[in-house]
């Protein structure tokens, strides 16, 4: 699913208050921690799970910690500031290769960017992750995280299943960049 936050608490809270057994597998965008204090609270704890790229704010991981260490402890955690920081890894590689070529103009830093082959993510993202030079199919980080309603994790989720790829995005032939 994926929705906005309040619509998510509606459907998930209705489904199962209507005898639904099934589990609901939602995005990133689409949790707000407040519904763990809303109706729908107990019902989200039992049948949902959060598909994302990269796991919550409390993740164990060098670009976790480091993206926690710069914000501070006067920051809200949020999953969105995580997404922030994972996208910044590739920008800086850039920039840092254009530099290194000593093209710093947008031709220079678009030809940088274009060439790079791995980019570290410090383990938001797995190893390998960040060919922008490689052909589609093979560049597309396929990999997801699962994470889980957790009313003690400082976004309300917390990483249950880290980097695995499914039989479909395993098989997917990806045969030029999404649009």
């Amino acid at each position: 699913m994926t929705t906005g936050p309040t619509d998510l608490g509606v459907i998930v809270g209705q489904a199962v208050a209507k005898g639904y057994k099934g589990l609901f597998i939602g995005t990133s965008p689409t949790w707000n921690p407040g519904l763990l204090k809303g109706p729908a609270a107990a019902a989200l704890q039992a049948q949902y799970l959060q598909s994302g790229p990269w796991g919550p704010w409390n993740t164990q991981t060098a670009g976790h910690e480091a993206a926690r260490t710069a914000v501070g402890a006067g920051f809200t955690p949020n999953d969105g500031a995580v997404a922030g920081w994972a996208w910044s890894y590739p920008v800086k590689a850039a920039l840092e290769a254009a530099v290194k070529a000593g093209d710093v103009t947008r031709a220079g830093l678009l030809k940088a960017a274009s060439g790079l082959r791995s980019v570290d993510y410090q383990g938001i993202l797995p190893p390998g992750s960040g060919n922008y030079a490689a052909p589609p199919n093979e560049a597309v980080v396929r990999q997801s995280v699962i994470s889980k309603p957790d009313p003690a994790a400082p976004t309300g989720v917390t990483l249950l299943k880290d980097f695995f790829v499914g039989d479909t995005a395993k098989d997917y032939n990806f045969t030029k960049p999404c649009s």
